[in-house]
C-alpha cells in the first residue's frame, strides 16, 4: 500500500499540474489504497473532510493536484505509522496529524482575538436554487482550503500564516462550513469569510509561500461572493 501512495506521489510532483484538475484515474494505485482504508473503517483517521475523502475512492472523480499531493502525503505518514514500532497498533500518529494537534493546541495556549461579524440576515435557500448549487461548489472548495491548511511542513517564519493565524483561518472556514449545511445563511458571515480568504491568497502570493492553499483560498472568496450575489 505505502508503495502504491509513493508511485502516486512520484507521478503527481514529476508533473507540471500546478492548480489542474486531475482525474483520480491519474493515481490508480493511491485509489486502490483509500478504497482499502474505506472498506476497513480507518479513511475517516486520515482528518480529510467528507467531500475529499468520497473523491479519494472514486476513479471518476477529479480533484485539483496539490489537493491529491496534500492527501496522499497524509495516506503516506499514516502507513508509515503503521509500519513503525509504535504504529503497528492501528493507531495513527502520523506528522499531518501531529502537525493539526500541534496547531490546536497553540490555540488553546493563546487564543486568537475574536472576530467580528456584522450580522444582516438570515435567507432562506430554496432547493434546486442557483445559490444551493453554489453552496454545494463552495462546501467542496472550503474542504480542500482547510485540508490545505493543516498540511504545511514549512517552519512557522516561513509560511504565510502563523500558527495562530492559520488556527483561525481554520475556525472560520470550518464554521463557514457548518453554516453552509443548515437551510438558511448569514451573508455577513459569508462577506467576512470572503474577505479573509482573499487577504490570505494575497499574503500567500506576495510571500510565495504556500500558494497552493492562496490559490485554493481565492478560489473560495470568488465562489462565495458568487453566492452572496444569487442570495440577494
Amino acid at each position: 500500500m505505502l508503495d502504491g501512495i509513493e508511485r502516486s506521489l512520484s507521478r503527481l510532483k514529476a508533473a507540471t499540474l500546478h492548480q489542474k484538475y486531475m482525474p483520480m484515474t491519474y493515481i490508480p494505485e493511491a485509489v486502490s489504497v483509500f478504497m482499502d482504508f474505506e472498506i476497513n473503517g480507518v479513511l475517516h483517521d486520515l482528518g480529510i473532510n467528507p467531500s475529499v475523502a468520497n473523491k479519494l475512492k472514486n476513479f471518476d472523480a477529479k480533484l485539483r493536484a496539490p489537493v491529491m499531493i496534500a492527501a496522499l502525503g497524509r495516506a503516506r505518514s499514516y502507513l508509515r505509522a503503521l509500519e513503525s514500532e509504535h504504529g503497528g497498533d492501528g493507531s495513527f500518529s502520523g506528522d499531518e496529524i501531529n502537525q493539526d494537534h500541534l496547531i490546536q493546541d497553540r490555540a488553546d495556549a493563546n487564543p486568537p482575538q475574536p472576530i467580528q461579524v456584522w450580522t444582516e440576515q438570515w435567507v432562506y435557500v430554496k432547493r434546486g436554487s442557483r445559490a444551493k448549487e453554489i453552496i454545494v461548489a463552495v462546501s467542496e472548495l472550503l474542504d480542500e482550503a482547510v485540508l490545505l491548511a493543516k498540511t504545511t511542513n514549512l517552519p512557522e517564519d516561513q509560511a504565510a500564516l502563523t500558527d495562530i493565524e492559520r488556527a483561525q483561518l481554520i475556525a472560520i472556514l470550518e464554521t463557514t462550513l457548518a453554516v453552509l449545511k443548515a437551510p438558511m445563511v448569514e451573508p455577513g458571515l459569508l462577506k467576512k469569510t470572503a474577505r479573509i480568504a482573499a487577504e490570505v491568497a494575497q499574503r500567500a502570493a506576495k510571500k510565495k509561500a504556500e500558494e497552493a492553499l492562496g490559490t485554493s483560498l481565492g478560489y473560495v472568496a470568488k465562489r462565495i461572493l458568487e453566492l452572496i450575489a444569487s442570495l440577494m
